[in-house]
């Protein structure tokens, strides 16, 4: 296995499953067990090695999901190479199973450092869980981690560095937070040699794909959404050249499809058109996808990205009952009639629709749930994707599941969108809404469409055995 393989001092981990899942985590993204099997591509924790080699360390990505690293492979490794650095990658619902790199890496001498949203939204929390942890990044990451290797490399005072939490003679020190990066063009080229491009591919996406990003923040604040914890709707994007020369280099070394990481790629009309045509002149034949918005959308950025490679948008849909969109935030412009609308356009443009859809929001009934469901059934949708609504902590969600007692669970672990509901409504138990989720799974894959989507899937034996699995999922979840 080539990462076991490589010498390192700078050690960055998506640590190992906790019971054999595929598990899905990223510095931005709330993180969940994949009921999909999508593997994520690592390219955020490829950004940190990159600042990392900038300032002279030898940097290794342990991506332990993609390649199946056990726990006892990062043992081995880590007592092999003694790194100065372990950086974590941990989310809430396996935060404790993550952390367990950060005891390894204080058994051999390391610093151990803990980014994205969990340690974002509970600095003081999980540096008091944890005591092997020695510091937190909070937000943004690059600039604080550069910063913190720059001090610490040079035994200078890390008291002053913006978005840190780290320990003084037993004290938990949280400071100042930091400002944003706002020329994200100024970023290193991620090192994704360090990655296993060949293990990236997912259930009708195909691959090897990695995620290029395109933006941090969105200009919307959705009710349920994290990213306002880790980006405060702060909205930077990267110019379409830079984009390009990406895909230039992705394209050298076999990259056959990106997914744009960006929480709604078509935010901003300009910057869209001007990186279809940066992407069309470039002619690279890589494939994407992106997320978008149903109310950001219209015919002619359609046909530009069409045109410039894009083969498939997830949007965001959440409900098929307005009241529901409203008590989440959507906008005044999401609605029942602009998904219908956004849908069928993309689908005309040539366009693949992945929809998503949550089942617990705010007002749900039984009822709400069975018109949501009818509603995906009536859309032309390629693929859908049924979740559990999930009040991540620093959503506004969680403050008001946590002020209504709405919260059954309070354990980390729980918090997945795939598979167990935290949230109990007086007219509306966990129970009702996790029934809710398999009925109209199974209600859309019932339906023609949907039973071809499931074939289409049977394209490979890995695939196969990969459908089978996601069915079993489907039908079991509890």
């Amino acid at each position: 296995m080539r990462s076991l393989q490589r010498h390192c001092d700078f050690l960055l981990i998506n640590p190992p499953s906790p019971d054999g899942a595929v598990y899905i985590r990223d510095i931005n993204r709330s993180g969940r067990r994949s009921r999909e099997r999508t593997i994520w591509p690592q390219t955020s924790l490829a950004y940190l090695a990159a600042v990392a080699k900038n300032k002279g360390y030898t940097p290794n990505i342990l991506d332990c999901i993609a390649s199946e690293i056990s726990w006892n492979q990062v043992h081995e490794y880590i007592k092999k190479n003694t790194p100065k650095w372990i950086v974590i990658e941990g989310i809430s619902s396996t935060i404790t199973n993550d952390l367990y790199s950060s005891f390894l890496g204080k058994r051999y001498g390391a610093k151990t450092v803990l980014v994205g949203p969990h340690i974002t939204a509970l600095p003081e929390n999980t540096m008091e869980a944890y005591p092997s942890l020695d510091y937190g990044i909070v937000g943004e990451v690059e600039e604080t981690l550069e910063e913190l290797l720059d001090k610490s490399g040079n035994n200078e005072d890390i008291t002053g560095i913006s978005g840190l939490v780290f320990r003084n003679n037993g004290e938990i020190i949280t400071n100042a937070e930091r400002g944003f990066i706002q020329d994200l063009d100024s970023l290193p080229l991620p090192m994704f040699e360090l990655l296993p491009l060949e293990t990236y591919n997912a259930p009708y996406i195909g691959g090897p794909y990695v995620f290029v990003l395109h933006s941090r923040g969105c200009p919307n604040s959705c009710y349920f959404c994290r990213q306002n914890v880790m980006w405060k709707s702060s909205c930077r994007l990267r110019s379409g050249r830079s984009i390009a020369e990406e895909f230039r280099y992705l394209a050298s070394i076999g990259v056959k499809k990106v997914a744009f990481h960006s929480d709604t790629f078509t935010q901003n009309r300009n910057n869209v058109l001007e990186i279809c045509r940066e992407l069309t002149a470039a002619n690279t034949e890589i494939k994407w996808f992106c997320n978008g918005r149903i109310d950001l959308v219209d015919e002619e950025i359609l046909n530009a990205m069409a045109n410039a490679g894009c083969e498939m948008i997830n949007y965001g849909i959440e409900s098929g009952v307005q009241n529901i969109l409203i008590q989440a935030n959507k906008g005044e412009k999401a609605t029942i009639e602009a998904a219908r609308k956004a849908v069928q356009m993309t689908k005309d443009a040539g366009i693949a629709v992945w929809g998503y859809f949550m089942v617990g929001l705010p007002g749900e009934t039984k009822e709400t749930i069975r018109k949501t469901a009818a509603f995906a059934k009536e859309l032309p949708l390629d693929l859908v994707n049924f979740s559990i609504a999930t009040p991540y902590p620093g959503t506004p969600f969680y403050r008001q599941a946590e002020q209504n007692g709405w919260l059954r669970h309070v354990e980390w672990e729980d918090f997945d969108q795939n598979y167990s509901a935290v949230i109990s409504y007086p007219n509306l138990s966990d129970k009702d809404i996790v029934a809710g989720v398999r009925q109209s799974y199974l209600a859309w894959y019932a339906t023609p469409k949907g039973i071809k989507t499931f074939f289409k899937g049977l394209s490979s034996w890995r695939n196969i055995k990969t459908m089978v699995r996601i069915a079993i999922d489907h039908l079991t979840i509890k």
